[in-house]
């Protein structure tokens, strides 16, 4: 054979190679886009055509639709796969990414986390956090490896990205701290408010008593020789005094109240009430009181406070008694769920102990149910009712310290209920 035939027919064998080689090209390429599912290839003379899977194909297309990375990689841990969000995620074209390593983009402090995990993998699976690096970019993410044995060599890799997650952790832990320290900034600065208040007023009780003592020689040293108008301004003298001492001794029980480091004690409140009624004794004597109660529980408090709690609010309902009728005082114990006491309670105990202490006095107008626990708040000009506006402020400090809470309930010219609440698991 000449060399002029064998020239033309190995260009003309050369061409035809060229053509099977770029429809090779194109029938790969339609495959990555997902063009095609099936694909016929002539062999021996005959066609033979071969499928892609239409589960396959779904899949194919859902891991190019994740909102997360997806990559194959080789047992040595080349990329022969990846889905656009690694892409986008890294922000390295597809075409840089396979055939590279994945090692090029591990931190150097999350490769011998990620080399376990790699290891672990290619006996089954494996998860866990690592940081990616890309340039000077660091990027926290979540992996789970899975080996793809026995249908192929390789290990498939899902890849969450953390950033906003840790930013958000991040975020939570700062403000956490500055809550922590806003927290223990008032808690010295409460500290610090009672002792002020309660070295001031014992500071004013000396002076106070001078006043007192003074005031009272003189008045009974020269009964006779004084002015009218002079006894009169030194009785207003006395009065005054009189109500700062109480207003001072108030102040000191708020004082008390507001400190945590009271000890609770296994407590019988049906002797506390009973102290409290023969504490009230003189102001009892002459008047028709009647008082009505359950048996009441033994329970886990501060004894001193809830001595003061109780004095305070019976105090209460004898002091704005109606003169003309015989003042009954009941107390009656229940117990309630947290919706029973409040749609909007917000509370992490599901049942409470109600004590409801209601009398037949004067009562109030319950628009006025929030301000009678407020400090200084009186409902009552003090030329008619006496008294500091402090009582029920100081019961509804106690019923904090003890987890719990207070609520009125009254009626102008019916009475009044004052209900406190503690959790059930006092007991």
């Amino acid at each position: 054979m000449i060399q002029s035939e064998i020239d033309t027919k190995l260009k003309s064998r050369i061409a035809e190679l060229e053509d099977q080689l770029e429809e090779a090209h194109q029938l790969i390429d339609a495959i990555k886009s997902g063009e095609v599912d099936a694909f016929a290839v002539n062999l021996n003379d005959h066609s033979e055509v071969f499928t892609l899977q239409s589960g396959d194909y779904a899949y194919r297309l859902l891991i190019e639709e994740f909102n997360e990375g997806a990559l194959n990689l080789s047992e040595s841990g080349m990329i022969v796969y990846t889905n656009a969000y690694f892409s986008k995620l890294t922000g390295i074209s597809y075409e840089e990414i396979i055939g590279s390593s994945i090692f090029n983009y591990i931190q150097i402090q999350s490769r011998e986390k990620f080399d376990t995990l790699f290891y672990e993998a290619h006996q089954g699976k494996s998860k866990g956090e690592i940081n990616l690096q890309i340039g000077e970019r660091v990027i926290p993410v979540y992996i789970s490896l899975t080996s793809l044995q026995p249908k192929l060599s390789t290990i498939g890799i899902i890849i969450t990205d953390l950033t906003e997650k840790k930013q958000n952790e991040d975020t939570l832990v700062k403000y956490q701290k500055q809550l922590e320290q806003k927290n223990h900034e008032l808690e010295q600065r409460n500290i610090e408010l009672a002792s002020f208040t309660y070295v001031a007023s014992h500071d004013l009780k000396e002076p106070l008593r001078k006043i007192q003592i003074f005031s009272s020689r003189i008045l009974d040293k020269e009964p006779d020789q004084l002015p009218y108008d002079v006894k009169d301004n030194f009785n207003r003298i006395l009065a005054a005094t009189k109500r700062m001492q109480n207003l001072i001794v108030s102040l000191l029980n708020y004082s008390q109240a507001t400190e945590t480091k009271n000890v609770y004690a296994k407590t019988d409140l049906n002797q506390v009430l009973e102290e409290v009624k023969s504490g009230f004794s003189e102001n009892i004597q002459g008047s028709s009181i009647r008082f009505e109660s359950d048996v009441l529980p033994t329970l886990n408090v501060i004894p001193d406070q809830f001595n003061q709690l109780f004095s305070n609010i019976i105090g209460n309902s004898i002091k704005y008694r109606k003169p003309e009728i015989e003042l009954v005082i009941k107390i009656n114990i229940t117990i309630v769920s947290a919706h029973e006491i409040s749609a909007d309670l917000i509370s992490h105990h599901e049942k409470y102990l109600e004590i409801s202490i209601t009398d037949n006095g004067i009562g109030f107008d319950q628009q006025f149910t929030d301000k009678v626990f407020e400090l200084f708040q009186r409902l009552h000009p003090r030329s008619i009712y006496e008294g500091t506006g402090i009582g029920l402020a100081i019961c509804k400090k106690i019923m904090y310290n003890h987890d719990g809470f207070i609520k009125a309930k009254s009626t102008p010219g019916i009475g009044t209920t004052i209900s406190i609440y503690l959790p059930f698991d006092i007991t």
